[in-house]
């Protein structure tokens, strides 16, 4: 009897496996005119183009990132190294460029050795005319990608040398303009019900600037105001030390040009003779007034950051259940699965909601009678065994 192997994402079996590579560059909406081909896009082709071949489809391996800088790209790695070790015989890209803007360097590695398939340029590894054309289109990705990568780097150059402000999201506290001109953000942000008080974004950094530089403030203690202020923070939920940290420390709110020389860090950028470049616009607090900031900071008022928080699954069902009322899903909270987006302000004409120790016993159950009632040859059965022998 042929080997049969059940296609992870549906479960119809087939004769032959084959793994699929889904990249895009960065998260966007769905209303960014800059959005490309989704990865869920991208996958629903490339599991029709599978079965249409008599593939099932393995493993799904996706990244966002990009393809042409030097980023570490986890899962094109293992995509490689699955097809170099002859796990699977076979892999499917959207295009070569979303597979690899580095040229034949990545190409190499696995062109002749497996199977590799580039659906929308219609070229297959195994055809040895295709080839040619394989590398030949790489090449011009990679050209492309280094003509792209210099022209918007001497454009941004050009950009912080005149003052303008090159990052996509402007310090919390300003806005941005069209011509790319920060400015305070003085808009009515949140209002303090008993002192019948109401602040702005701007007016909120730039009291945060005073308690620290005048009052000697921790950061801690200026988390605690904000929180019982009630205060949004940026990410919507309580503020952090490490957050009110950075703010104290970028040059941007005194009107000063800034660089990332390393991730998550604003550092002053200076000009080819060494002075500092002045952003163009209205600053938010004066240079002296951040310098004072800064040195209350240094003398032990800065509160250590928490460690990096566990964000592993810590619930059975955590993203499998989803409301039948709109679709959306329904985390843990409480004692029970609940569809939250209502609170955010999101409408559902039934919003739905679960015991966990009774959802969770009920699909354990049905789980279980599925499987004991299954046949050897079953593509469940299938999909388990090798999920199973994976981890052993």
């Amino acid at each position: 009897m042929p080997v049969e192997y059940a296609c992870t994402i549906c479960g119809r079996a087939e004769s032959q496996q084959v793994d699929l590579y889904v990249r895009k560059s960065k998260r966007l909406r769905n209303d960014d005119h800059r959005r490309e081909q989704s990865t869920d896009a991208q996958t629903e082709q490339g599991h029709r183009w599978s079965h249409r071949m008599g593939y099932a489809v393995r493993e799904v391996w996706k990244d966002i990132a990009s393809g042409f800088k030097n980023v570490k790209r986890s899962d094109f790695d293992r995509a490689l190294h699955a097809l170099a070790n002859g796990q699977v015989p076979a892999l499917w890209a959207y295009a070569i460029d979303r597979f690899s803007r580095k040229g034949a360097e990545d190409l190499l590695k696995v062109i002749g050795k497996a199977r590799v398939i580039f659906d929308m340029d219609g070229l297959d590894s195994n055809e040895p005319r295709d080839r040619r054309w394989i590398i030949n289109r790489a090449e011009e990705a990679r050209e492309y990608s280094e003509g792209l990568s210099r022209r918007v780097r001497d454009t941004k150059a050009d950009q912080r040398d005149n003052g303008l402000w090159v990052a996509g999201r402007a310090p919390w506290g300003m806005r941005i303009s069209q011509n790319r001109i920060l400015s305070p953000d003085d808009d009515p942000f949140a209002s303090h019900v008993a002192t019948r008080t109401t602040w702005s974004r701007a007016a909120l950094v730039r009291e945060i600037f005073r308690m620290v530089a005048e009052d000697g403030a921790s950061t801690r203690e200026v988390c605690v105001w904000l929180d019982g202020m009630g205060i949004p923070s940026p990410g919507g939920a309580f503020w952090r030390h490490g957050f009110v940290h950075r703010l104290i420390n970028n040059p941007a709110y005194a009107g000063l040009q800034v660089i990332q020389l390393r991730p998550g860090r604003n550092e002053i950028y200076r000009d080819d003779t060494g002075a500092p470049v002045c952003l163009k616009g209205t600053a938010l607090v004066t240079l002296d007034r951040q310098r004072a900031a800064q040195g209350s900071l240094t003398k032990g008022n800065v509160t250590p950051l928490h460690r990096k928080r566990d964000t592993r699954t810590k619930h059975l069902l955590t993203g499998l259940l989803r409301c039948e009322g709109c679709g959306r899903s329904m985390p843990m909270g409480g004692r029970g699965y609940k569809y939250q987006a209502a609170f955010g302000g999101r409408g559902c004409q039934a919003i739905a909601s679960a015991r966990a120790d009774a959802i969770e016993r009920y699909v354990f159950e049905a789980w279980l009678t599925r499987l004991t009632g299954a046949e050897d040859d079953d593509p469940i059965m299938i999909a388990v065994s090798e999920r199973w022998t994976a981890h052993l």
